[in-house]
C-alpha cells in the first residue's frame, strides 16, 4: 500500500546512483519478468516470505557468471538463488541463520527419486492415521495453538510424530519442509503479508482447514518436482552467518543476494512466519530465540554507528524521534557492514545485491546508497552496474502504524578488484 498522505516521511537521498563503467548487459530489459513463472520445479515446495524474483536471479547469474564458475547466496533463505544456480548448471552454496530456510532450501536443492518419495509419503499417511488418537504433540506453546483452530491440532501432531520417525536424512528433511508448510496452510492467518495476521470475522468463520488433504497436496507437489532437479550441479547447505563464513578467501567466483531490508523487529518478520512451523518440527521456544538473537541487528550493545553518511543522516532524524528504533538502526547496519565486508573476503569476482529501502520511525533509509557507501569505506571493490525494477507485493512495516509501500528493489552491481 503507498505512504498514508497525512503522514510526513523524511527522505535524505544523496543523488542519483552512478556506477563506473556503462556496460550494462541487463539495459534495455523488463526485470519486472511481469507474466513469467516464479513456482517452476521446487521453488513450489514451500513460500519464503520476501523470496527473491526467480527468473531475476536466473538472468543475473547467466549474466554474470561464467558457465564453470560458482554462486554463493549468504542470505540463502528458501533457496531461490540456489535453485536457478543449479537449474543453470552451476555448483552453487547457500547460508542462513534462520534453521528452516536452511531446512526449506536443502529440500528444495537435494534430488530424490520419485519411488522413494511416494513410499514415504504412503507410510507417513498410514503411520499418522494410526497415532491419530495416541499422538503427543511436541512442546507447543500457547503463542503458537493460538494461531490454529483446536481440531486442527491431533492431525498436526500425528504428522509430526510420523516425520520425527523417519531415518533417512534426505526424506527427513524433504517431508520436515512437507510438514511445515501444511502447519502455514492450515494457520489462521492473511497470506501475502510480511508479517502475522490472525483471520478476522467472517474469514475466521469460514476457514475450515484440512490437515490430511493440504499434507497430501504438498506431498503431490514435492513428488511431481523434486525428481526434476538437475543432478550434475550440486548445492552446499548450512547454518552460519553471514558475518563469519565458514569459507576461504576467494572460495566462490560470485555473490548474488538479497539481504534483510531491515532487522526482524522492524522489518520482514522472517522468524516470526518460521517460528510456529519449528516448534511443530520438534524445535523448543528457547532453542528458537537463541537462532533468532543470531539475526542481523538483534545485539544492540557494542554498536558503532557504520561508515555511511546516507545512513547518518536518517539515524539522526530517528534519534531525535524514538531512541530504541535509533539503537536498533545502528546495530542492523553495523551488522549489515561487516556482512559486507565478508563477502569481499570470499569472492574472486562478482557482488550483487538486490535490496530495496525502508521506513523506520517514519524516516527512510536509502539502503540502495547506504550499501555504496559502505562498500566505498570497505575498498577493494568497483560499483560497475545498476538496474532497478518495480515491485508490487511487497509491504513493509512501521510507518505509523499503517505500513510502507516498497514499491522499487535495486539491483546493484560490484566487481572486486584484482
Amino acid at each position: 500500500m503507498p505512504f498514508s498522505p497525512e503522514r510526513h516521511v523524511f527522505e535524505y537521498t544523496p543523488g542519483r546512483i552512478n556506477p563506473l563503467a556503462k556496460s550494462r548487459p541487463l539495459a534495455g530489459i523488463d526485470l519486472n519478468f511481469d507474466g513469467e513463472p516464479t513456482q517452476h520445479l521446487t521453488h513450489a515446495l514451500h513460500p519464503y516470505v520476501a523470496a527473491i524474483n526467480p527468473p531475476l536471479a536466473r538472468r543475473l547469474i547467466d549474466t554474470y557468471v561464467p558457465a564453470k564458475g560458482t554462486v554463493l547466496d549468504p542470505f540463502c533463505g528458501g533457496g531461490g538463488i540456489l535453485i536457478e544456480s543449479l537449474l543453470s548448471g552451476r555448483n552453487c552454496a547457500g547460508f542462513d541463520v534462520n534453521p528452516l530456510a536452511i531446512m526449506i532450501a536443502k529440500a528444495k536443492t537435494t534430488y530424490i527419486e520419485r519411488e522413494r518419495i511416494k513410499a514415504q509419503c504412503d507410510d507417513i499417511c498410514k503411520r499418522a492415521e494410526e497415532l491419530l488418537t495416541v499422538a503427543v504433540p511436541p512442546n507447543i506453546s500457547e503463542a503458537a495453538r493460538y494461531w490454529f483452530r483446536p481440531e486442527t491440532l491431533p492431525e498436526l501432531a500425528a504428522l509430526s510424530s510420523a516425520v520425527n520417525e523417519i531415518k533417512e536424512e534426505d526424506l527427513k528433511t524433504l517431508f520436515s519442509v512437507i510438514l511445515s508448510i501444511t502447519v502455514r496452510s492450515v494457520m489462521l492467518t492473511y497470506r501475502g503479508e510480511v508479517r502475522l495476521r490472525k483471520l478476522r470475522d467472517e474469514d475466521l468463520q469460514n476457514a475450515q482447514p484440512k490437515v490430511m488433504a493440504v499434507f497430501v497436496e504438498r506431498c503431490r507437489v514435492a513428488l511431481q518436482e523434486v525428481p526434476n532437479l538437475p543432478t550434475h550441479a550440486r548445492a552446499r547447505v548450512e547454518l552460519a552467518d553471514a558475518r563469519q563464513l565458514p569459507l576461504e578467501d576467494g572460495e566462490y567466483h560470485s555473490i548474488i543476494c538479497s539481504p534483510p531490508y531491515a532487522d526482524d523487529t522492524n522489518g520482514v518478520g522472517y522468524f516470526q512466519f518460521s517460528r510456529y512451523m519449528l516448534e511443530w518440527l520438534g524445535m523448543s521456544p528457547d532453542t528458537i530465540n537463541r537462532y533468532k538473537r543470531q539475526f542481523l541487528g538483534s545485539n544492540l550493545s557494542i554498536k558503532t554507528v557504520p561508515p555511511s553518511m546516507t545512513f547518518y543522516i536518517a539515524a539522526a532524524n530517528v534519534k531525535a524521534r524514538n531512541q530504541q528504533h535509533y539503537k536498533e538502526a545502528v546495530a542492523f547496519y553495523a551488522d549489515y557492514y561487516q556482512a559486507l565486508s565478508e563477502m569481499k573476503r570470499v569472492v574472486t569476482d562478482w557482488i550483487i545485491i538486490v535490496i530495496g529501502n525502508r521506513v523506520l520511525s517514519r524516516t527512510l533509509f536509502d539502503n540502495a546508497n547506504i550499501t555504496l557507501e559502505l562498500f566505498k569505506h570497505i575498498g577493494g571493490v568497483k560499483f560497475v552496474d545498476y538496474y532497478s525494477r518495480t515491485i508490487r507485493k511487497k509491504r513493509l512495516p512501521n510507518l505509523g502504524g499503517d505500513g510502507g509501500g516498497i514499491s522499487v528493489e535495486h539491483v546493484l552491481v560490484f566487481k572486486k578488484s584484482r
